[in-house]
């Protein structure tokens, strides 16, 4: 069964709607409704002015806060945390457990892995008067594996790819493969992820017959664009 749920003031209710073809949602905020595509899991809530796109999947007990931004073609898996005013950009990939903080930006066509831990405060105390956010940045087309702690303050380039379990202190290169613990970069890697490559690649050579097997259409095109942007400057 799938379902049609209705954002209203507060939170999203989840009903069951027997349509095994086309799943339609209503959104509606004050006197306007909006109707498109999408996937709520009936235990998921989404508070008043979220705006949300076309084509989002929202799985089991995930919570996502006011004025978050989910834009079209993002996955969010069980038990995930978004907090207020995050955005999550077009196509990504956000597996069980991860708590996206304020502060964490997300470009579009990140991977982020199960269990994937962010911060916003580099010095925090219970009883503080007040407290000071720390920004991270994910760039377009990384990927996060399993459990991998990313310190605040943090840029992770454009398709850099860290590796499971790695802490990750300092910013990551774009198209950098690193690991460990800290993070270290240890050779780059293709647009796809599946190539390893020496750390002198030449930016040209970074978008691969397996990054045409293995990236749909949309990513490919913004792979190229953002390699163009590079080589022209």
């Amino acid at each position: 069964m799938k379902n049609l749920y209705i954002i209203n003031y507060t939170f999203v209710y989840c009903f069951q709607f027997v349509n095994h073809k086309q799943l339609m949602s209503f959104v509606v905020s004050g006197e306007m409704t909006v109707m498109f595509k999408n996937y709520c899991h009936p235990t998921a809530i989404v508070e008043q002015n979220v705006v949300l796109g076309n084509n989002i999947h929202i799985w089991h007990f995930t919570h996502i806060r006011e004025h978050a931004i989910i834009e079209d073609d993002v996955s969010i898996a069980r038990d995930v945390y978004v907090d207020k005013g995050v955005r999550i950009s077009k196509g990504t990939r956000i597996q069980n457990g991860v708590s996206i903080y304020s502060g964490v930006q997300i470009a579009p066509y990140c991977f982020i892995g199960p269990h994937v831990i962010f911060t916003n405060d580099l010095r925090p105390r219970a009883g503080n008067k007040q407290w000071s956010m720390t920004m991270t940045y994910l760039q377009m087309g990384c990927t996060l594996g399993a459990g991998a702690i990313v310190k605040a303050g943090i840029t992770v380039g454009e398709y850099a790819l860290v590796g499971a379990g790695s802490v990750v202190t300092h910013n990551i290169p774009p198209f950098n493969l690193a690991v460990g613990n800290p993070a270290r970069v240890k050779a780059m890697v293709c647009s796809c992820g599946r190539s390893n490559l020496p750390l002198d690649t030449p930016r040209l050579e970074l978008l691969r017959d397996c990054c045409y097997e293995n990236l749909n259409e949309d990513a490919i095109n913004h792979v190229k664009e953002y390699l163009m942007s590079v080589i022209n400057h």
